[in-house]
Order: C-alpha cells, then structure tokens, then sequence
C-alpha cells in the first residue's frame, strides 16, 4: 500500500472538516492500484455563538475511502453528542461544522442532543501538471441527521473545492480554497461559505508528517462573525495498513470554537 499522509486542518469540512482533509502529495501514482480503507475517528469541539452561547459536541465518526490512480473518493457518518442552546443547530456537514445559529429568539436553555449526523460523500482528482501538486475536489452532504433534534439542517449542501502543494525536500507548504453551497432550511436565512487554508507540512522520514497551518472559513449565517483557527496536526503510520493522526486548532476569532481535538484511524484492506 502507498504511504498517505492525511491530516484534517478544518473541522469543517470538505467536513468533520467535518473536515476538510490535506493530503502530503505523491511523488508518484500507479494508475493501475487501487486501495481501499476503513475510516474512524473521534473529535470534540467547544466554543461559543456569543454571550450565553457556549456549546460542547463530540463526534465518532466512521466511514470508507478509495485511491485508484489519482482518483479518490470517501463516504462518512458521524454519530453526534452536543450540549448546546435550544435555538443553535449543530450541523457537521460539508465546510462548517461549527454550530449554526438557528434563530433570533432570546431562548437560552441548554439541552443535551445526541444522534446520527449527515452523511458526507467526497471525491478529489489530482490534476497531471508539471511543476506543483494540485488537486480539485468535490463534496455532498446528506441529510441524515435529525432537523427536529437540531443536529443538522435538513437539507443538501454541496461544496467544491482546490489545493496546490510542493514538495521542497522535508518541507511541503500548500495553499487550499473552498466554496460550499448550503441548503438553506426552513424559516432560516443562510448564505454560501468561502473557506481557505495556508499551511505547511514537515515531513518526517519515510511515514510520519507534521502539519501546521491557518484556516478561515466564512459564516453561514449573518449572526455569527466568520471563523479563524490555528491549526496542528501529526500522522504516522503504525504498521504498513494502519495510519493514525491527532490533530487540534486554536480558534484566533470570537466565532471561531475555542477548542478542537481529533483522533483518526485509517486501516488499509
């Protein structure tokens, strides 16, 4: 199996992320392999939507991922613990999975939530150019979660997205971009996400990587300002199949989750 060095840098997204993956580039591809893997991991994130408006929500994500050549595709779920304020909507789909304020009420009541999330469909081709690794992607999120508990909107978002890398001996910065379509809900104004990411990974011999970078990603929503993190991150692979990474963020914004940690798991068959 060929080393991937994969480490979340969003919570979001294209999601858990909800999250957007950032993949060290391949100096080279067979078109005739194909790999497949099990996915799993868990994450949990606090923060606030302003005064009053804190949230704690924990995810256990589990899922599937296909390489063939430069071609790859995944499929998720995540199954969702929050407790957060009755008008907040806690979506982990496509590029934000921070909390999305849900209404202008004055309720302020916590209520405990928990139930499966959307499910997230992605696939990324890496473009045969000369010079730099770049790779487009694109991104469905399905609306499995619950809009009557609050754990997600009720609707489909789609979401494209971009990244340019290049390997300068252990050093590989990369530039990423993202726009996300929301499906808005009922009697909710939202509006579509910009997001981009700036980063770089410190390779660490053959399999083992560090992952340093900054992400900014707008609000779908008017009443909650746009988000800003510092993000880390390290993966390694454990044995040939067995790959783990632990990742975290900073939020550098009011918007933004105070905290993020992450632990995943990709096992090769």
């Amino acid at each position: 199996m060929r080393i991937c060095l994969v480490l979340p840098i969003f919570l979001t997204a294209v999601s858990p992320l909800h999250a957007q993956e950032i993949s060290v580039p391949q100096n080279s591809i067979s078109k005739d392999e194909t790999d497949f893997q099990l996915l799993a991991g868990v994450e949990h994130v606090e923060g606030d939507v302003g005064e009053g408006l804190d949230y704690k929500t924990s995810f256990a994500t589990t899922g599937v991922a296909m390489t063939s050549g430069r071609f790859s595709a995944s499929a998720s779920i995540a199954y969702i613990s929050s407790t957060a304020p009755q008008e907040v909507i806690i979506n982990q789909g496509g590029l934000f999975g921070t909390p999305l304020l849900a209404s202008s009420g004055s309720q302020t009541g916590e209520v405990k939530r928990e139930g499966i999330g959307d499910l997230s469909l992605q696939a990324a081709y890496q473009l045969p150019v000369s010079g730099v690794d770049a790779s487009i992607g694109a991104s469905v999120k399905l609306p499995t979660a619950s809009q009557q508990k609050g754990l997600g909107t009720g609707k489909v978002d789609y979401g494209v997205s971009g990244q340019l890398s290049k390997k300068l001996g252990a050093v590989v910065p990369f530039i990423g971009a993202g726009y996300t379509i929301i499906g808005e809900p009922d009697n909710f104004a939202t509006r579509n996400i910009l997001s981009g990411s700036a980063g770089s990974h410190v390779l660490l011999g053959k399999s083992s990587a560090l992952t340093a970078a900054y992400a900014y990603e707008q609000s779908a929503s008017t009443s909650i300002g746009d988000r800003q993190s510092l993000n880390m991150g390290f993966g390694t692979n454990l044995t040939r199949s067995v790959r783990l990474g632990v990742d975290g963020a900073i939020g550098l914004s009011e918007a933004a989750p105070d905290t993020r940690v992450g632990l995943k798991l990709r096992v090769g068959l």
